[in-house]
């Protein structure tokens, strides 16, 4: 197949202040997101559940982002989705939390899918 120059996009600057407003638009939305996670766990006490399970504390949590691979974290994701315990989906916001500190948008969007199906099967504890 002969490519000819009307099959090749033209560099364009729109594409990349496209780019950049998408972007833009989305570090707000993971802003939001963030905040809306920690008053969410500020109302089911994060401090109760990390009592109770001491791998549901922002600590722990930020300690097994910064030491595992992606692979790894990802796995991790699907470990807590998949136990589905008692702070289950405090666990899964302080870990979003953590992958949202850490820049890892991709495993942010596989947390939150997880901590939206875990908050349909079992709403978070009380105290």
């Amino acid at each position: 197949e002969i490519i000819s120059s009307e099959t090749i996009v033209p560099f364009s600057p729109e594409i990349l202040l496209e780019s950049e407003e998408e972007r833009k638009s989305r570090v707000e939305e993971c802003r939001e997101g963030r905040l809306r996670a920690a008053i969410e766990i500020a109302k089911v006490g994060a401090s109760v559940a990390g009592k109770k399970n001491p791998t549901a504390t922002y600590e722990h949590c930020l300690m097994r982002v910064k030491t595992m691979t992606e692979k790894g974290l990802a796995n991790r994701v699907k470990m807590i989705e998949r136990c589905a315990g008692q702070h289950c989906v405090v666990k899964m916001a302080i870990f979003k939390s953590c992958l949202q500190d850490e820049g890892l948008w991709d495993l942010v969007k596989l947390a939150s899918d997880a901590l939206e199906r875990l908050k349909g099967l079992q709403p978070p504890p009380a105290d």
